[in-house]
């Protein structure tokens, strides 16, 4: 069970730097170096017909990254009262467990799956008339590593999150009394916890049926 809050306490970590990952992205996209890198592509594209690639999650992905971030920072904080038992920090950290491994997919699922790389789109250039053009695009870039920085806080998130999922998935059915706890204070016994104790019993007549 330790182990599991332990986890969960470690996707804090991952939202801190979901969330400085995000406001440097929002700094770049707020930049004059990003406005005229905006107008560059736009005349490329209006001209030539060469898409502009993707950069970056783009302002509203950068907001994700820094809601996510904080969403992330919040359900790790369930790990303090996971250590102590509590019935009702079980029930949250399941739930938010789940959203957040659904959002970590959808996010990485999303980059692996974009084809507006910006590989692609020098290769276009490459290949054209344009090739004047790249090293002007090149010079108007945020940095290289903004991109792994990215890479790692998402990749770290999703991992971090399936961990913790899963680990507190297996110590609700190992250690299903750990959860007793506190009960008093917090709730009385869920549907949880019921279907738990018929299985103890029923285990437990099985053996005793057995000998």
């Amino acid at each position: 069970m330790r182990v599991a809050a332990w986890l969960t306490l470690a996707l804090a970590p991952a939202g801190l730097l979901l969330v400085l990952d995000g406001i440097l992205e929002l700094q770049w996209w707020g930049s004059a170096g990003a406005t005229r890198l905006l107008a560059l592509l736009d005349s490329i594209d209006t001209e030539y017909g060469i898409a502009a690639p993707a950069l970056l999650r783009s302002r509203e992905g950068a907001v994700e990254l820094i809601v996510l971030g904080v969403f992330c920072l919040g359900y790790s904080l369930l790990g303090i009262w996971l250590l102590r038992g509590r019935l009702w920090a079980r029930t949250w950290a399941f739930a938010a467990g789940a959203a957040a491994v659904l959002f970590g997919v959808i996010g990485v699922g999303g980059d692996a799956t974009e084809s507006r790389t910006l590989s692609t789109y020098f290769d276009a250039l490459t290949g054209s008339v344009l090739t004047d053009r790249i090293p002007q695009v090149q010079a108007l870039l945020y940095p290289g590593w903004y991109s792994w920085a990215e890479d790692i806080a998402q990749g770290l998130q999703l991992l971090l999150s399936l961990a913790a999922f899963a680990g507190l998935a297996a110590a609700v059915i190992s250690h299903s009394d750990w959860f007793t706890g506190g009960r008093a204070v917090d709730a009385p016994p869920d549907d949880w916890d019921s279907a738990l104790s018929r299985v103890r019993e029923q285990s437990r007549r099985q053996r005793e049926a057995d000998s």
